[in-house]
């Protein structure tokens, strides 16, 4: 409809409110008004809703703000993306995106030996979750601990296993420490975020000698979103 039904916010000043024909076409809640005797459907919204005026209808136990037009919700397909790199990276959430799921895994710490501890390995942090580096050993027969959460420590004058790049726990190469040094840490979560924002990565680098880097592994839209 070419009419808008006008509600006055707490500034005084009054904004107008689309009328849609349809009960569709105004979401999935609508305020039905009668405009020269046609009906006709206004938007209803959650109160934090970036179209949300002061005006509020209370549905049952639900109570709504009046709208000043529905906007389709923006559907984003399942994505994922990984960074194997040692460095900090820069992601931008994307409109329809509240919600992540991320996996980080720590640098596995460096070669270490009787004569000199391998180098720790470095914290890889992501949407307000890190996993430590490895912690070098050697000297002494030191064993390097693993990082945290979830690291391996070392066994000896072996290399020490990694993490896969996945959600779930599992061996692999990315993490990993060299002989007496510990795997980097390893941490899988879902979090919420802000569309729009922008976030730094960091990933943690290796230690030294047969360490290796670690990662972070990304996961938005689908089932991330909606679950």
């Amino acid at each position: 409809m070419s009419k808008k039904l006008y509600v006055k916010q707490t500034n005084g000043t009054a904004v107008g409110c689309n009328i849609y024909t349809t009960a569709a076409e105004a979401g999935d809640n609508a305020l039905s008004v009668r405009v020269d005797g046609v009906a006709g459907y206004v938007a209803l919204k959650p109160i934090t809703d970036s179209n949300a005026t002061a005006g509020r209808v209370s549905v049952g136990t639900m109570t709504y703000a009046i709208a000043t037009q529905h906007t389709a919700a923006v559907t984003v397909p399942y994505t994922e993306q990984q960074w194997t790199k040692a460095g900090s990276y820069t992601f931008t959430v994307p409109d329809g995106v509240t919600r992540v799921r991320v996996a980080v895994c720590g640098g596995g710490a460096g070669k270490g030996s009787t004569r000199a501890n391998g180098g720790n390995g470095g914290d890889t942090m992501a949407f307000g979750v890190t996993a430590t580096g490895g912690k070098g050993g050697g000297v002494g027969y030191k064993k390097g601990a693993g990082g945290e959460p979830n690291g391996y420590a070392s066994s000896g004058n072996s290399m020490t296993n990694g993490f896969a790049v996945s959600f779930t726990k599992s061996y692999g190469g990315y993490g990993g420490g060299g002989q007496y040094g510990g795997s980097g840490g390893y941490d899988s979560r879902y979090v919420s975020v802000n569309t729009g924002h922008t976030y730094t990565l960091t990933v943690g680098k290796a230690g030294g000698t047969n360490g290796v880097n670690g990662f972070i592994l990304l996961g938005y839209g689908g089932d991330v979103q909606n679950g």
